[in-house]
């Protein structure tokens, strides 16, 4: 008889898995092979006339015997790829799946939107609850560099996953801990919660794949009659241990989204979004409570401003005191964060956003098209609590200004004039409120559920008896157009200054 060599061996297995119910048995033979002669799958095509020694086809049998009997082939190896890592896995522990990975894909988005200012002081912000083999936890401290409390139930569990953080460089970066849930985590202490808990019914148990219900631990499946066992337990456990504004990021079952979303709303989380998986298939459910982390303008250091305008390139939106009422504001020139700024309000398309800069220089070098009326306009009455509306053809995003106007605003707020030159990007701009509702003048009044939208809350004075701000008013809203044409100015809206009182001064000038 010829002797076996990579090819043959190869082949022959290739249809053996196959009738043993492999779906993917091609595949399967060539990673069991590459591991059991030590080398990779590329070795084996550039081999593949190599004959092969008795040894090595009786060790390469006793692995396929093994996935023949449906023992999937990440506990044969011991390894599992997810996303940039290898992971050591065991059956105690669920093999990560690539529905996984775009949970982490999410939970990274949310980092970047909402990131961890002021991290470093106390504990980790951001668990991964049921960490498994550490693939959420591990992938998270590697991508985004934050810090992370890892629990799982089991021990066993939680020393591989601790050994995966060793492997990949991140061990000073994740805490383990063996705990049910969030047992244990303070009220009111994280930022991010993500899980991929059990969520498959017990009905459903007997007719999972042969691969995962011999081998895969059934208590990281099995989440009772109707699959919802642990999220009715962790949502509202994640809505006490997470701070304002904090969110909650878990893997669903096939058609749980929506009871999901209920079960958030529920615990008291306001904001839901619901994201697909590459399937299109409704896989991870996002909750925000109400509210926002709120800290002080002096408070942001370097490393916090540059993480505020990383966070406002991709579309973040932030609570902002000005001179008149308390607002909300999104980058001018991003996109995503206009749109979020609408969706924060609920304010009609057709109500387009005045933009707030830091000084009348700054309006100048950013609208560089402005006339020299306006010009002269802006620096007689600002910075102060007008809304400008001037004629230009700038690039910016739909719904801020129109096709050929923009409301400029140069507010007197010290507190604001800072955070804006430490962003040094101009913001769109509105009322903390929803559409139709109360103005207020400071953050401790502003709707906790259009805060929930806020990736941070810049608190500024607290508005005091006699303070202009309590009464509230708006912005005077002045439309400078017809100056362009020799005509005169407009008062769209009264607000804190007086309509006669605004126009006076700016017919003084001319």
């Amino acid at each position: 008889m010829a002797p076996w060599t990579i090819a043959s061996l190869l082949d022959t297995a290739t249809g053996y898995l196959r009738e043993k119910g492999s779906t993917s048995p091609r595949l399967d033979a060539e990673v069991l092979l590459a591991e059991s002669l030590e080398t990779d799958r590329v070795r084996l095509y550039t081999e593949f006339d190599r004959p092969l020694s008795t040894e090595e086809v009786d060790r390469y049998r006793a692995l396929v015997a093994r996935r023949a009997a449906r023992e999937p082939v990440a506990y044969i190896t011991g390894r599992a790829h997810f996303r940039h890592l290898v992971l050591e896995v065991s059956p105690a522990v669920l093999i990560p799946r690539p529905e996984t990975e775009e949970l982490v894909d999410i939970a990274l988005q949310s980092l970047r939107r909402r990131p961890l200012l002021g991290e470093g002081v106390g504990g980790p912000l951001v668990v991964d609850v049921g960490t498994g083999s550490g693939a959420i936890a591990v992938s998270l401290a590697q991508e985004a560099g934050v810090r992370v409390l890892a629990v799982d139930s089991s021990a066993e569990a939680s020393q591989l996953a601790a050994r995966n953080a060793v492997a990949a460089g991140v061990e000073g970066l994740v805490e383990f801990r063996e705990a049910d849930l969030l047992t244990g985590v303070a009220a009111g202490s994280l930022r991010l919660v993500v899980s991929n808990p059990p969520y498959v019914r017990t009905g459903d148990m007997a007719s999972l794949d042969l691969d995962i219900r011999l081998y895969e631990p059934a208590s990281a499946l099995d989440a009772g009659p109707d699959g919802q066992a642990c999220f009715r337990r962790l949502l509202p456990a994640a809505a006490r241990a997470l701070g304002p504004g904090g969110s909650a990021i878990l893997e669903v079952g096939d058609g749980q989204a929506g009871i999901v979303a209920t079960l958030a709303r529920e615990a008291g989380f306001h904001l839901i979004t619901v994201h697909k998986d590459m399937s299109q298939k409704d896989r991870m459910v996002e909750a925000t409570l109400p509210g926002a982390l709120a800290m002080a303008v002096e408070g942001l250091d370097a490393t916090n401003t540059g993480l505020l305008k990383a966070a406002l390139r991709e579309g973040a939106v932030i609570g902002v005191p000005t001179d008149t009422v308390y607002g909300i504001g999104a980058a001018w020139d991003s996109s995503v964060g206009v749109r979020k700024l609408f969706e924060a309000k609920g304010r009609p398309a057709e109500q387009p956003v005045a933009v707030l800069f830091p000084s009348v220089e700054a309006v100048e070098e950013a609208v560089s098209d402005l006339d020299e009326a306006c010009v002269r306009v802006l620096r007689a009455l600002l910075p102060g609590p007008f809304t400008f509306v001037v004629t230009t053809t700038v690039s910016r995003p739909p719904d801020v200004g129109s096709v050929d106007s923009l409301g400029v605003r140069v507010p007197g707020d010290p507190c604001l004039s800072d955070l804006l030159r430490r962003l040094d990007t101009p913001l769109a701009a509105t009322s903390a409120n929803v559409s139709g509702g109360r103005e207020v003048p400071d953050l401790s009044g502003a709707d906790p559920e259009v805060l929930a939208h806020c990736s941070v809350a810049f608190r500024g004075p607290v508005a005091r008896s006699g303070d202009v701000r309590l009464k509230p008013a708006a912005s005077t809203v002045v439309d400078l157009r017809p100056l362009g044409e020799g005509g005169v100015p407009v008062v769209i809206r009264e607000g804190v200054v007086q309509a006669g009182s605004v126009l006076e001064r700016i017919a003084a000038l001319f």
